[in-house]
Protein backbone atom coordinates (compact mmCIF):
# COMPACT_ATOMS: atom_id res chain seq x y z
CA UNK A 1 0.00 0.00 0.00
CA UNK A 2 2.74 2.42 0.94
CA UNK A 3 4.26 2.12 -2.35
CA UNK A 4 1.04 2.68 -4.53
CA UNK A 5 0.97 5.79 -2.51
CA UNK A 6 4.33 6.99 -3.12
CA UNK A 7 4.15 6.04 -7.21
CA UNK A 8 0.84 8.02 -6.96
CA UNK A 9 2.31 10.66 -5.13
CA UNK A 10 5.48 10.81 -8.31
CA UNK A 11 2.79 10.58 -10.99
CA UNK A 12 0.75 13.61 -9.48
CA UNK A 13 4.40 15.62 -9.22
CA UNK A 14 5.16 14.88 -12.89
CA UNK A 15 1.38 15.93 -13.93
CA UNK A 16 2.67 19.34 -11.92
CA UNK A 17 5.84 19.73 -13.27
CA UNK A 18 3.89 18.93 -17.20
CA UNK A 19 1.24 21.62 -16.38
CA UNK A 20 3.70 23.56 -14.93
CA UNK A 21 6.28 23.77 -18.53
CA UNK A 22 2.92 23.60 -20.05
CA UNK A 23 2.11 26.99 -18.65
CA UNK A 24 4.99 28.24 -18.69
CA UNK A 25 5.76 27.64 -22.49
CA UNK A 26 2.38 29.58 -23.16
CA UNK A 27 3.15 32.36 -21.04
CA UNK A 28 6.26 32.82 -22.79
CA UNK A 29 5.06 32.06 -26.15
CA UNK A 30 7.06 29.80 -26.82
CA UNK A 31 7.04 28.06 -30.51
CA UNK A 32 7.22 24.33 -28.74
CA UNK A 33 4.60 22.79 -26.84
CA UNK A 34 5.07 22.67 -22.90
CA UNK A 35 6.21 18.79 -23.03
CA UNK A 36 9.38 19.43 -24.88
CA UNK A 37 9.96 22.26 -22.01
CA UNK A 38 8.95 19.89 -19.64
CA UNK A 39 11.99 17.34 -20.70
CA UNK A 40 14.54 19.80 -20.90
CA UNK A 41 14.13 20.92 -18.00
CA UNK A 42 13.75 17.25 -16.57
CA UNK A 43 16.73 16.44 -18.21
CA UNK A 44 18.47 19.37 -16.46
CA UNK A 45 17.39 18.78 -13.62
CA UNK A 46 18.22 15.11 -13.73
CA UNK A 47 21.64 16.03 -14.87
CA UNK A 48 22.58 18.63 -12.64
CA UNK A 49 22.28 16.17 -9.59
CA UNK A 50 19.33 18.41 -8.16
CA UNK A 51 16.47 15.27 -9.29
CA UNK A 52 17.46 12.08 -7.94
CA UNK A 53 16.39 9.30 -10.63
CA UNK A 54 14.68 7.40 -7.69
CA UNK A 55 12.52 10.50 -6.81
CA UNK A 56 10.49 9.66 -10.33
CA UNK A 57 10.90 6.54 -11.26
CA UNK A 58 8.28 4.45 -9.67
CA UNK A 59 5.99 7.38 -11.48
CA UNK A 60 7.44 6.91 -14.76
CA UNK A 61 7.35 3.60 -14.96
CA UNK A 62 3.48 3.23 -13.90
CA UNK A 63 3.10 5.94 -16.89
CA UNK A 64 4.63 4.09 -19.44
CA UNK A 65 3.36 1.19 -18.40
CA UNK A 66 -0.16 2.48 -18.59
CA UNK A 67 0.86 4.37 -21.93
CA UNK A 68 -1.66 2.75 -24.40
CA UNK A 69 -4.64 3.70 -22.05
CA UNK A 70 -3.43 7.88 -23.46
CA UNK A 71 -4.51 6.16 -26.96
CA UNK A 72 -8.26 5.45 -26.23
CA UNK A 73 -9.08 8.92 -27.25
CA UNK A 74 -7.36 8.64 -30.52
CA UNK A 75 -8.94 5.14 -31.72
CA UNK A 76 -12.44 6.38 -30.51
CA UNK A 77 -12.16 9.80 -32.75
CA UNK A 78 -10.67 7.32 -36.02
CA UNK A 79 -14.12 5.76 -35.16
CA UNK A 80 -15.86 8.72 -35.78
CA UNK A 81 -14.18 9.96 -39.03
CA UNK A 82 -14.10 7.32 -41.34
CA UNK A 83 -15.27 9.26 -44.35
CA UNK A 84 -12.02 11.77 -43.55
CA UNK A 85 -10.40 8.54 -43.64
CA UNK A 86 -11.73 7.19 -47.20
CA UNK A 87 -11.03 10.31 -48.67
CA UNK A 88 -7.64 11.54 -47.53
CA UNK A 89 -6.78 8.55 -45.88
CA UNK A 90 -3.59 7.40 -47.73
CA UNK A 91 -2.30 10.85 -47.03
CA UNK A 92 -2.71 10.63 -43.76
CA UNK A 93 -1.09 7.40 -43.14
CA UNK A 94 2.10 8.89 -45.46
CA UNK A 95 2.51 11.60 -43.09
CA UNK A 96 2.06 9.65 -39.77
CA UNK A 97 4.79 6.80 -41.50
CA UNK A 98 7.24 9.63 -42.91
CA UNK A 99 6.70 11.40 -39.36
CA UNK A 100 7.32 8.01 -37.58
CA UNK A 101 10.68 6.80 -39.67
CA UNK A 102 12.12 10.58 -39.28
CA UNK A 103 11.57 10.57 -35.28
CA UNK A 104 12.97 6.79 -35.54
CA UNK A 105 16.02 8.03 -37.41
CA UNK A 106 16.22 10.87 -35.71
CA UNK A 107 16.42 8.76 -31.96
CA UNK A 108 18.62 5.98 -33.29
CA UNK A 109 21.34 8.81 -34.76
CA UNK A 110 20.81 10.74 -31.19
CA UNK A 111 20.96 7.45 -28.64
CA UNK A 112 24.68 6.65 -31.03
CA UNK A 113 25.85 9.70 -30.68
CA UNK A 114 24.71 10.11 -26.90
CA UNK A 115 26.41 6.48 -26.75
CA UNK A 116 29.59 7.40 -28.27
CA UNK A 117 30.02 10.79 -26.59
CA UNK A 118 30.19 8.82 -23.43
CA UNK A 119 32.47 5.78 -24.65
CA UNK A 120 34.57 8.35 -25.61
CA UNK A 121 34.49 10.30 -22.25
CA UNK A 122 34.89 7.09 -20.24
CA UNK A 123 38.42 6.39 -22.41
CA UNK A 124 39.64 9.67 -21.44
CA UNK A 125 38.79 9.24 -18.25
CA UNK A 126 40.60 5.67 -18.12
CA UNK A 127 43.66 7.05 -19.96
CA UNK A 128 43.84 9.87 -17.84
CA UNK A 129 43.36 7.62 -14.66
CA UNK A 130 46.28 5.49 -15.86
CA UNK A 131 48.67 8.46 -16.98
CA UNK A 132 48.68 7.66 -20.50
CA UNK A 133 48.86 10.21 -22.89
CA UNK A 134 45.95 10.69 -24.72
Amino acid sequence: MKRIGFTLMQVVGLIAAWYAADCASAWLGLPFSGGVVGLIVMVALLQSGVLRPAAIEHGADWLLSNMLLFFIPLVVSVVQFTGLLEAEGLRLFAAIGLGFVCVLLATAFTVEWVCRFERGRRLRRLRAQRGAPQ
